[in-house]
């Protein structure tokens, strides 16, 4: 995983790298920022004691770590979110009172996503399959099972609709030559 597809919004991830990528490494960053602090500040508090933050004991260094994984954080979450085929916007459950946080944290550590491709992407767990997965799903697959990875073709026909490249209509082409 780049950097910048860890702080992306896009996308869908897996649990285990959901566990791995924005959860545990984030834990890792805010423990050796608060060392960090500790080394270079000692026991004072970076922020002035007229700030309102003074009995919270944060560096600089967690400040600055803590800033940056609330960004990781609400993109692994939507990540999560778009794995199990719903908007990203759902991390705003966490601004539900006493079960927010707890119903995301369920859905991005514990819940399989959508199996197959989805509207964000192929499965994280499976993305050689052909889009549909196994069968069914998103978008449909064609006769012979396989059916390249994008958004579905324009269908052609219908009001405002360009001719189709084959001539369309019920008279077949005129073959010259």
């Amino acid at each position: 995983m780049t950097l910048a597809q860890w702080f992306s919004f896009n996308g869908r991830i897996s649990r285990k790298t959901w566990w791995i990528f924005y959860f545990l490494i984030p834990i890792g960053i805010n423990i050796a920022a608060s060392a960090l602090d500790a080394q270079f500040f000692g026991a004072r508090n970076a922020l002035p004691d007229k700030s309102g933050m003074a009995d919270l004991d944060m560096g600089v260094f967690s400040i600055i770590a803590s800033l940056g994984g609330l960004w990781v954080g609400l993109a692994g979450q939507a990540k999560r979110w778009h794995d199990r085929d719903k908007s990203g916007w759902w991390v705003l459950v966490n601004f539900i009172p006493l079960i927010g946080s707890l119903w995301a944290f369920i859905v991005a550590g514990f819940l399989r996503g959508t199996p197959g491709y989805n509207r964000f992407g192929p499965d994280p767990l499976a993305p050689e399959l052909p889009p549909g997965g196994y069968g069914g799903g998103y978008p449909p697959q064609a006769p012979g099972g396989w059916q390249p990875q994008g958004p579905p073709p324009p269908r052609s026909g219908g009001w405002g609709a360009p001719p189709s490249p084959q001539g369309g209509g019920s008279v077949p082409p005129i073959r010259r030559g």
